[in-house]
This record gives structure tokens, sequence and C-alpha cells, in this order.
């Protein structure tokens, strides 16, 4: 959804007055933004997440994925899924699933919404009053 589009003076900017937009996000990118190999969850709104550790064997985790302030991903009530949580596996999942993921290059004045896990990746929703587009900046979609 996109109201009230207006460019300003110059081509390399426009504004909106409301914008309701959606990006996604693959497991494959969050895998890469984690350090940790990442997958549909056994429960609704939930993530798989696994650390592959030659010695200590593979370990997942289930996590809570949720709209975190700020633009970012956040993942919580980590619960073990599979294998033993030793401290290799335990600090670099612990490591990697902490911190929100922050979103890049979000137009100013989108903010996100909610998040929905799917068969192939996260779903982000945005929404947003008086947002401001630039040229080459990513936008979601």
């Amino acid at each position: 959804m996109l109201d009230g589009l207006k460019a300003s003076g110059c081509a390399d900017k426009a504004h909106a007055g409301r914008v309701g937009a959606t990006a996604f996000l693959s497991y494959g990118d969050v895998s890469g933004a984690l350090g940790v190999r990442v997958s549909p969850g056994g429960e609704p709104g939930r993530i798989s997440a696994t650390a592959v550790l030659p010695v200590a064997g593979d370990v997942t985790v289930s996590a809570a994925v949720s709209a975190a302030t700020g633009d970012r991903i956040a993942f919580t009530d980590v619960r073990t899924v599979r294998g033993e949580l030793l401290p290799p596996p335990k600090t670099l999942l612990d490591r990697a699933l902490e911190d929100p993921i922050p979103l890049e290059n979000v137009p100013e004045g989108l903010h996100l919404r909610s998040v929905t896990i799917t068969r192939d990746g996260i779903d982000a929703a945005f929404i947003g009053r008086s947002v401001a587009f630039r040229r080459g900046s990513s936008a979601a979609g």
C-alpha cells in the first residue's frame, strides 16, 4: 500500500503519506547474518537454529521470533530441541540469538510492525507515515 506519493523538488527523493510494505528474508540470509543454520521451527512463530561443530556434534534449538524496536528481529524463549547444549555450541548459539538482527536500508518513517515465519523464510511487515524514499536506498517491497 502506498498513499499520497509525492516527488520532491529533486529526482532523488519522494515522500509517501502512508505506506504498508513487506520484505522477505530467506533462511539462507538469516543463517548468514546469525552464523548458524536457521530453518523453520516445529511450532508456529518459531525457528530452529543449528550449531554444527565437528567434535561436539550438532545442537539444535528452537526460538520464538518477533519484531523488536528499532526495526530489528528478536529471538527469545530459546529451547534445546536436539543434542546436548555443551559450552562450545551453547556459546555459539547464545551469541547468535542474543541480540536482535537490525534490518538495514529501511526508508525513513517506515517501521517494522510484525514478522511471520514461513516455510521459506521470514516475512517482515512494515508500516509508516510520511515515509521518505531516496534514490539508491533499498526499500521493503
